[in-house]
């Protein structure tokens, strides 16, 4: 194999022991976390593995733990990880003694640098996915604005006159969310996520999904009227995000998805021009997996 010792720098410890649980029995694994990872002494592995441990909503602790590797010094070969790698910052793309990999791509790499098999992933019992988020600034038609919840489908959505303070309210709505969803422990409860971007949210839509995204390890779906398209496409593409096109204000294409997840039937409702295909809102979204 060529290899003996890896330290695996990450705060999520599932992600770190599922690793674990794939690599090479006679590979000795140390896991740390970020904050334990920057108080070693020395770095004496054979390879480095440090992940990102941020979205663009936080700030990442992957550079400060680098950082202090580079300083103490190693002669390991250092890989830094995230399942979003356009969020790493461009002084760990451009630092010569990394190397920069999806997360769910490192497993793979590894196997086939270093010449050694990877173990089958341990079946476990699988959760089904029930909850779909719809987020949007402007009101979604058929339902109350708010916070709306039904079981399997949570809508946060608001008043016609969010208008210009569209990017404030997200942003607010957002932390608000943060401080009370348990992203880790139930993340494997959603099956996808929604989110509006307008002329008036700037690139905070897709910023939003990008993070929601990330801490829920799926491909975020950002419903999108035509007004500055370029720039959403270009967004989409940066954030890691699957984009469809619907009409200004996405009211009547949000409030149609909610219906078809609930299995309501609203009068003068085409379902079947809804742009983002069926199967996406029935099946659940694209999932990344370590």
């Amino acid at each position: 194999m060529g290899i003996s010792t890896m330290l695996l720098i990450n705060d999520d410890t599932e992600d770190a022991v599922q690793m674990q649980e794939r690599l090479p029995e006679n590979l000795e694994i140390q896991i740390a976390s970020q904050a334990a990872a920057q108080l070693l002494q020395s770095y004496n592995f054979d390879f480095i593995v440090i992940d990102n441990d941020a979205n663009d909503l936080k700030v990442a602790k992957g550079p400060e733990t680098l950082k202090r590797i580079i300083e103490v010094g190693t002669s390991a070969r250092i890989f830094y990880t995230s399942f979003q790698p356009g969020w790493v910052g461009s002084d760990v793309h451009k630092n010569r003694l990394v190397q920069v990999v999806k997360t769910d791509e490192l497993l793979d790499i590894l196997a086939k640098e270093f010449y050694f098999e990877l173990r089958p992933a341990p079946t476990k019992d699988e959760t089904d996915p029930q909850i779909t988020l719809i987020i949007s600034y402007n009101p979604i038609e058929g339902y109350e604005e708010g916070v709306y919840c039904d079981g399997k489908l949570i809508i946060l959505s608001f008043p016609k006159n969010a208008g210009d303070k569209a990017q404030r309210v997200l942003r607010q709505k957002l932390q608000e969310i943060y401080r009370t969803f348990e992203w880790r422990t139930d993340r494997d409860l959603i099956k996808n996520i929604f989110v509006y971007d307008g002329v008036n949210g700037n690139d905070w839509p897709a910023r939003l999904a990008s993070a929601l995204g990330h801490d829920v390890r799926m491909k975020v779906q950002l419903v999108a009227c035509h007004c500055d398209w370029k720039r959403k496409v270009r967004d989409a593409s940066t954030y890691y995000v699957d984009l469809h096109k619907c009409e200004c204000s996405g009211s009547t294409t949000l409030g149609a998805i909610a219906d078809m997840i609930l299995g309501v039937i609203r009068p003068k409702i085409n379902y079947a021009t809804i742009p983002v295909p069926r199967k996406t809102i029935e099946n659940g979204a694209e999932r990344y997996s370590v």
